[in-house]
């Protein structure tokens, strides 16, 4: 068990510290796909050449190195006032923090969104835009992805394991789920899209905007849960573990039903859209 955890927590020094896991990812395309309609499954089929959405999780990411897609790095989070009101993208953009002006994620989901919503998209730019949607929808349900600009000092927390510094947002991005579980994709599924009709209904009930100020509110309480600079010794580490996986897994299957609401409604005329406002 040592050797797992410490495994665990050497792979936070190897990662960027900057989204969930490739492999969470995947697991939230997972739950949103076994939650699409038949409608949205072909429509999506047929713009992303016979796959689903699983496999475009993390595409984001790979491409951000790519000619072309530089501006997808900024769109990993999202900046919100005291009041967790999202800032509007024109005050993001122009704080004097990098951290800030960079989290333009829900700008650039609603503008995915409006594009689809327009039509006279290339296959390319369908596909594109659905692939957006997918990832920046997962990644605004990390709860370190939402930037306070009046409290960045949060984003310093750390904690010692075998006397090596960790990162707290590291540990949440990486480890929340993975220091726990080793779920492959179709165990999310399997463990975590256990939610009833009325339960998803109103886990999607509301914009999108919405949905984030209450994240906002919800994810403040993660920098409770660590004194930082703590000192844990492995069965420590363990039971704090213990006490975080319920929060980011209940995250992780969240996104997945809101992926899935917002790209039923874009593609099966059945389903009313989700608000951006």
């Amino acid at each position: 068990m040592k050797k797992f955890i410490t495994i665990i927590i050497a792979l936070l020094t190897i990662q960027s510290a900057s989204a969930w896991s490739r492999a969470i990812h995947a697991g939230i395309a997972a739950i949103a796909d076994a939650n699409l309609t038949e409608q949205t499954k072909e429509a999506i089929s047929q713009a992303l050449d016979g796959r689903n959405i699983v496999y475009s999780a993390q595409w984001m990411y790979d491409m951000e190195k790519t000619k072309g897609y530089e501006q997808t790095k900024n769109w990993r989070s999202v900046a919100v006032a005291k009041n967790n009101k999202p800032l509007n993208a024109k005050k993001s953009l122009n704080h004097k923090e990098d951290i800030v002006r960079r989290a333009q994620g829900l700008e650039a989901l609603a503008t995915a969104i409006r594009a689809i919503e327009a039509g006279g998209l290339t296959k390319e730019q369908l596909a594109d835009n659905i692939r957006y949607i997918v990832t920046i929808v997962g990644d605004l349900h990390c709860p370190t992805h939402y930037i306070y600009p009046e409290a960045l000092e949060l984003r310093k927390m750390h904690y010692f394991y075998n006397d090596k510094k960790q990162s707290y947002t590291g540990y949440w991005e990486h480890s929340s789920i993975a220091g726990t579980f080793n779920w492959k994709t179709n165990e999310f599924v399997h463990q975590l899209n256990r939610k009833t009709p009325e339960q998803i209904a109103a886990i999607t009930k509301g914009s999108i905007t919405n949905w984030v100020t209450k994240n906002a509110a919800e994810y403040r309480n993660i920098y409770t849960l660590l004194e930082s600079g703590k000192k844990f010794s492995q069965k420590g580490l363990r039971v704090w573990q213990n006490s975080i996986y319920p929060i980011s897994t209940e995250q992780a299957a969240i996104a997945g039903y809101r992926i899935a609401a917002i790209l039923n409604g874009l593609f099966d005329s059945n389903v009313a859209n989700v608000k951006i406002k």
